[in-house]
């Protein structure tokens, strides 16, 4: 097969790269900064099989040739790891341990969320990002967050969560200034708890 052929099996990534990525990024921003506001995703994007297009577009502005990338079983397709190879250049990893992006979709067995990496005292930025694909993200009253970036507390509901998550993640904020943050992907929506974000489930 020539490259040629091999490129052109490929999807397009961002239809204006440098609009649209700094597009994505200035949602991440508010999103990180502000735990459990629901931000609708500011671009349209082809999709690979094994991911959606919130985790795609989110994957296109932060992964590059240092940023390692885990894939969920059910995620890693040969047309994600092709993707992202291609569009970002990222080495992806089946060491999850390694990766500064864990990518997973919500009813997947989250196990390996206990061996992401929590970054150390002297380098606490060097924790691992969880992406959570998700069917759908509300303002239903199922957690109640609060913490910095929240006015008072905010309500945020993810459809079958399970209590294996907020066990971990209870454990994950007191280890603040290390801890994982993480990013709830919908198709067309993110939402994200910060290390910092306290949870209190409804």
């Amino acid at each position: 097969m020539t490259l040629q052929s091999q490129t052109s099996d490929l999807l397009p990534g961002f239809d204006h790269a440098a609009f649209d990525s700094n597009a994505v990024f200035r949602v991440l921003l508010d999103t990180m900064s502000r735990p459990g506001r629901i931000y609708d995703l500011p671009v349209s994007i082809a999709t690979p099989d094994g991911l959606n297009a919130s985790a795609t577009a989110t994957l296109l502005t932060m992964a590059d040739m240092d940023t390692t990338i885990w894939l969920s079983p059910s995620s890693a397709t040969k047309s994600a790891n092709d993707h992202l190879k291609f569009h970002c250049g990222c080495p992806i990893s089946d060491d999850v341990a390694q990766a500064d992006f864990a990518v997973a979709r919500i009813d997947d067995d989250l196990s390996f969320i206990t061996r992401l990496s929590m970054g150390n005292a002297e380098y606490p930025d060097q924790s691992a990002t969880l992406i959570l694909m998700v069917d759908d993200i509300t303002n239903a009253p199922a957690m109640k967050l609060t913490g910095p970036g929240i006015k008072d507390s905010h309500d945020l509901a993810i459809k079958n969560l399970p209590a294996s998550f907020h066990a971990w993640r209870t454990e994950n904020h007191h280890m603040f200034p290390c801890g994982v943050d993480v990013i709830f992907a919908s198709p067309t929506q993110i939402s994200a708890l910060s290390r910092t974000t306290r949870i209190e489930v409804i």
